[in-house]
């Protein structure tokens, strides 16, 4: 499945191949730059940001990290934001994708898919942890684009609640628990964003406390919403 943004990238690579007036060596540059795959970008960019903070971070400095002229950059990523919105979209790209393929967590019960689900979150974002802690602090900005509140953030919220209120209607429909509607798939996106709250803070070994929480969490969950609090 291509992304908004693949495609842009895809349409920007081909405008500036075939741009007039460059240079030999300049368009050879730029050919050279285009072709690089924007996920090598990204990750060296983002390497500069997890050593010096999102703050003391510049766009100079990220594009020198990345081996491509600033223009470049600009090019895919207008914005630091830009950058970390880019990331969480492919996360969230990523994760449906790989729920589709996988047909054994697809069979299994409820709370075995959700902690699949956050499990391979929590698994692809442990190279960006320090990253991620960054991106958390900027989100508090109430005009940042990564804000709670952006028109952007919310694009991708709600895609991944639409994808978990897919994975719950289908348990409601196999008689796994009654029907929750939507509050049940806005309640399990508050739930994801508290645990990878309590993931970045967590300095146990192979971030077994955060597991530990997350297998509890949901195996009481699943009782509750069966049994209600009947015990």
């Amino acid at each position: 499945m291509r992304t908004s943004w693949q495609l842009e990238f895809t349409h920007l690579r081909y405008e500036t191949e075939n741009r007039q007036g460059a240079s030999a060596n300049n368009a050879g540059k730029t050919r050279r730059e285009q072709r690089e795959d924007p996920e090598g970008h990204f990750a060296r960019g983002t390497g500069i940001v997890r050593r010096k903070g999102f703050y003391h971070t510049t766009t100079k400095a990220i594009s020198r990290k990345a081996g491509i002229a600033e223009g470049t950059l600009f090019n895919y990523f207008e914005t630091k934001e830009d950058l970390a919105l880019y990331f969480f979209e492919q996360e969230l790209v990523e994760v449906i994708e790989w729920y589709e393929r996988d047909r054994r967590v697809k069979r299994a019960a409820l709370a075995e898919k959700l902690f699949a689900i956050i499990h391979h979150f929590l698994e692809r974002l442990a190279p960006y942890e320090e990253f991620i802690g960054a991106v958390y602090l900027r989100a508090l900005a109430p005009a940042s684009k990564l804000s709670p509140w952006s028109l952007q953030t919310q694009e991708r919220n709600l895609r991944y609640l639409r994808f978990i209120r897919g994975i719950l209607a289908e348990a409601e429909a196999a008689g796994e628990f009654p029907p929750v509607g939507d509050f049940g798939a806005y309640a399990f996106g508050l739930f994801h964003l508290a645990i990878i709250t309590y993931w970045l803070r967590d300095r146990s070994r192979g971030k077994e406390q955060t597991l530990a929480l997350l297998d509890r969490c949901l195996k009481l969950g699943a009782h509750v919403l069966r049994k209600g609090w009947d015990w």
